[in-house]
């Protein structure tokens, strides 16, 4: 089936609308009772789709390539997991913050996630964001039901972050009209947000039961839709994206597991341009609220993010294994303990699962459950016999040199 926004470039304006009303008034027509009002127009158009043989099997292949990264995830040691979705949520809230236009890199990003993890008490950058993800990844979550649920959800992923003017000034959300440009640069506006204050509410509430109370709309699909009408409202002046991206997040665990949902936005950066054009033709009098576009948009970002993360994990985890050959074959290490080859082991997953390298004396003792005296009695053995290295003090951090591995 072709896109309207194709049809409307291809045909007459009498032909194309005559192609709308039959799509739109058709039996397999699905409406999903949330409107829409492209800017510079009257008309408001209501959201629908059609269900397609290529909609349907991205569904399907969306959840067959969540589980295949889940039975990855599943074959690797305790510590390589633990690492590799750290990885996954700093590169999440990297590329969220990428779209966003917010200036962060993935070592501050990194250092202020290791210092949630250590519960040390900071006022590091993006910690209550990262606090927010790892709710997620734990399923502590509750999803949104009312505006002021959605107005919380904001603070939390963006506090410190905006600044004071851009802050909402409502008495949920934003007072006054926002405005969308186009990314080129060109300076065009493309959407205004809705306003005043009661109709962004009002269209909220409506979303809200759209996606908790529609259970005729798969849920995949729900989420897509969901997440542009989000992006429609823009109840914010500033960090409706890094919000939205969450919400869909939290809705997305719910079907994929927690895993997956840490792909979204790094996706979303992968394929920007497409992202943003997806956007901006749902937005059009193009589509007049037809919905297949984006939501096949959505469907593959996904898939094609996915399956590079999986591809991504299966070399790590191939690397891991010649890397546990290695320590077998290691003759200081035979001249150790047990123990002592299985915290290499421990160092190796951190090598090769965590680009930010290096473990501290209290990670190693909770990952053995050993008395500090132990792990650091063990760590000195090993800095004796050049295995590891230590970079730093308080805390100090012990790793793998990368040549060990490549020699």
């Amino acid at each position: 089936m072709k896109y309207l926004h194709k049809v409307f470039h291809e045909k007459s304006a009498s032909e194309f609308e005559k192609t709308y009303h039959a799509r739109f008034h058709s039996d397999m027509a699905i409406h999903v009772d949330l409107t829409i009002k492209p800017i510079n127009q009257r008309h408001n158009y209501e959201l629908f789709y059609v269900p397609s043989n290529a909609m349907l099997q991205m569904v399907g292949d969306l959840h067959i390539t969540s589980n295949i990264l889940a039975e990855t995830f599943n074959t690797l040691p305790s510590v390589a997991q633990r690492q590799f979705i750290h990885e996954c949520l700093i590169d999440e809230l990297y590329n969220t913050n990428q779209l966003e236009g917010v200036t962060s890199t993935r070592e501050e990003i990194a250092r202020s996630t290791r210092e949630v993890l250590l519960n040390k008490k900071t006022n590091q950058r993006f910690d209550s964001m990262i606090k927010s993800y790892f709710h997620l990844l734990d399923e502590d979550v509750r999803l949104p039901s009312t505006p002021k649920d959605i107005r919380q959800i904001y603070d939390d992923i963006t506090n410190g972050e905006i600044e004071a003017h851009e802050l909402p000034d409502g008495t949920i959300f934003r007072a006054e009209a926002t405005y969308l440009l186009k990314k080129s640069g060109s300076g065009k506006i493309i959407h205004e947000g809705v306003t005043p204050e009661s109709e962004i509410i009002n269209l909220t509430q409506h979303w809200l039961k759209f996606m908790n109370d529609n259970h005729i709309v798969p849920h995949l699909i729900k989420v897509a839709i969901g997440h542009f009408y989000f992006g429609y409202i823009h109840p914010f002046y500033d960090g409706n994206g890094r919000t939205s991206r969450f919400i869909s997040s939290m809705y997305l665990a719910k079907e994929l597991g927690n895993i997956s949902t840490l792909s979204l936005s790094r996706g979303c950066n992968i394929y920007k341009h497409k992202y943003l054009e997806a956007f901006e033709i749902a937005n059009s009098i193009r589509s007049r609220g037809e919905m297949n576009h984006f939501i096949e948009c959505f469907l593959k970002i996904m898939i094609d993010t996915l399956e590079q993360m999986n591809s991504e994990l299966k070399e790590k985890r191939q690397l891991l294994l010649m890397a546990a050959d290695k320590l077998r074959e290691d003759i200081r290490l035979q001249k150790l303990t047990e123990t002592h080859r299985d915290m290499m082991f421990t160092l190796a997953q951190n090598h090769f699962f965590d680009s930010h390298a290096g473990l501290t004396i209290k990670e190693l003792i909770d990952i053995f459950g050993k008395s500090p005296a132990t792990i650091r009695k063990m760590i000195k053995d090993l800095l004796e016999v050049s295995l590891i290295e230590q970079r730093g003090e308080r805390p100090a951090y012990f790793y793998i040199q990368a040549k060990y591995f490549e020699s």
